[in-house]
């Protein structure tokens, strides 16, 4: 499994239309409670990180600090961008398990995490 496998996952996400991107977009879905996962670029500055983070706590959401803007941008067929959110749970679950496996955390479920 490589990146190229969760960005191909992320781009057929939003032809489907389960996926939010920008900040102000994903905060507005937060709020309306239909986020499943967040993704933050690893470029996404300090404060980018502090909002998402403390959203994602207080409605507990999982947040993923993975892949860079301009490939995750360039997945979903946009610019740059730094904040994805995934609006259906199945995928979600899927595009954390293979995250999760890239990264070396291996395939956690929500069942086994702390």
């Amino acid at each position: 499994m490589s990146s190229d496998d969760v960005l191909f996952l992320l781009g057929i996400c939003r032809k489907a239309g389960k996926l939010i991107s920008g900040q102000d977009s994903v905060e507005r879905a937060i709020k309306a409670k239909k986020i499943y996962l967040i993704i933050l670029s690893e470029d996404s500055s300090v404060n980018t990180r502090k909002k998402m983070k403390s959203l994602c706590f207080k409605e507990s959401i999982p947040m993923l600090y993975w892949g860079h803007s301009d490939k995750l941008g360039k997945a979903i067929g946009k610019g740059q961008r730094k904040v994805i959110g995934i609006t259906d749970k199945g995928l979600a679950k899927e595009i954390q398990r293979r995250i999760n496996l890239l990264t070396g955390v291996g395939d956690i479920d929500e069942t086994t995490r702390i």
